[in-house]
């Protein structure tokens, strides 16, 4: 299979390179819309199969080409159609998108789902939403022998891009460096207290993050306290404002993400709770812009602080680190592009029909060359004469199938039905010795 528009395998897409963030809003699908948005395509015979990639950053919709496009050319109608399907005039779309077909295609999905098109270069959320993609087209009835093999393959490219390169291995983002350092200072972080200053965005994120590593002792601290306790519904406790000080002496790390424009953690507040730890060291990981922590406090016996550029000097050194890894994760999705590429190319009717004819004639020579040595009374001709009534046989056997296969207009299932055809009768199978 290749890049050219006469394969059945098609892609279009909008992503945050190519297409501005207020045409993304319009262009995004809630899982009930990929729904709708399926069975209509399936309906109109634009596409036998079908999945949706709907991100913050990218719409894409992967498919095979169906029974009614009537001749139209199908990436031109896929685009109409999302066009159509979000009141869009059909140019703002086409102009803003990119469009694949065939290796290409594939290609694509498999560096979207290694998170090689990531904003964030090999960030793992990306597969979590791929894999749901296809949970979604599939429980909607859109995936079939290709699409569900296709997208088996690119979540098993994604986890292997991950496990045997460094792409994911070093986080990129603020809240993953300051959980990485946290890491770092505490190896443990379960018996650990943690104070999060702010409810936001970035403190949501940083939470995620402490519980996915364990931590057990959180309090979060924000001058509306209902966000607090919003934040706090999985795990820690919510803290009214006018407790921060008083919470400090009791923390090992504190982190801060508010949007105040002054700091909220004064020299004196941090003095008076390291005079109450006793020697213990506090931590500060201030991830406020401006700065929730005043300087100075760095400056006090066993007080660690560090901000935001000090996050983003370990973010950037990180990001060279990822960029270093991207030569061997392509070299990992060359390996699995190939793989599907094999399986999908044998799915062809021609390799298949041909597969299938020289299988029943193997079996016809050898069932008749073990026969024949029973017949030795016989004479040449009437050996010759059994010899083309079995190939007639053999002719006539194949007719019906090999009409089923031609003849079948939906290109999803003329594959299933070669894929079938080739697992019934072990055509892929190496031949015994």
């Amino acid at each position: 299979m290749s890049g050219s528009s006469g394969s059945p395998l098609l892609l279009v897409g909008w992503d945050f390179r190519q297409t501005p963030v207020e045409l993304r809003e319009r262009l995004a699908f809630s899982p009930e819309k990929v729904r709708e948005a399926l069975a209509a395509l399936r309906q109109e015979g634009l596409l036998a199969e079908g999945v949706i990639v709907s991100t913050c950053n990218r719409s894409e919709v992967y498919g095979l080409s169906g029974p009614g496009l009537d001749g139209r050319d199908p990436i031109a109608a896929l685009t109409e159609f999302i066009a159509r399907f979000h009141g869009i005039p059909v140019p703002e779309v086409d102009a803003s998108g990119y469009k694949h077909t065939g290796a290409d295609a594939v290609r694509h999905l498999l560096r979207v789902s290694a998170g090689l098109e990531s904003l964030a270069l090999g960030e793992d959320q990306i597969l979590g939403q791929v894999r749901e993609a296809f949970r979604i087209a599939s429980s909607a009835g859109g995936t079939k022998s290709v699409l569900h093999r296709l997208f088996q393959k690119a979540v098993e490219t994604g986890k292997r891009v991950r496990s045997e390169t460094g792409l994911s291995s070093r986080p990129i983002s603020i809240p993953g460096v300051a959980i990485e350092l946290a890491q770092k200072i505490y190896e443990d972080l379960s018996p650990r207290h943690f104070l999060i200053l702010g409810a936001g965005e970035t403190s949501g994120i940083f939470y995620d993050l402490l519980l996915a590593r364990g931590a057990k002792n959180i309090e979060v601290v924000n001058r509306t306290l209902e966000k607090a306790e919003e934040l706090c519904k999985r795990g820690g406790r919510a803290v009214p404002w006018d407790q921060l000080e008083s919470r400090l002496a009791r923390a090992d790390i504190v982190v801060s993400a508010t949007s105040s424009a002054t700091p909220v953690i004064t020299r004196e507040a941090a003095k008076a709770a390291l005079h109450q730890r006793r020697g213990q060291p506090l931590f500060f990981l201030d991830l406020g812009i401006p700065r929730n922590v005043d300087p100075k406090v760095g400056d006090l016996d066993n007080a660690f602080l560090y901000a935001v550029d000090d996050l983003q000097e370990i973010a950037e050194r990180n990001r060279q680190e990822r960029q270093k890894e991207v030569g061997p994760a392509l070299a990992i999705l060359e390996e699995e592009l190939e793989e599907f590429l094999a399986w999908f190319g044998s799915l062809a009717v021609v390799p298949t029909l041909t597969l299938l004819r020289q299988h029943f004639e193997a079996v016809r020579e050898a069932e008749f060359d073990r026969e024949i040595e029973k017949m030795a009374h016989l004479s040449e001709r009437d050996q010759e004469k059994l010899r083309r009534i079995a190939a007639s046989m053999v002719r006539s056997l194949l007719r019906t199938p090999t009409e089923a296969l031609k003849d079948e207009p939906d290109a999803s299932r003329r594959m299933d039905r070669a894929e079938a055809a080739r697992h019934l009768f072990g055509l892929d199978r190496p031949p015994k010795d």
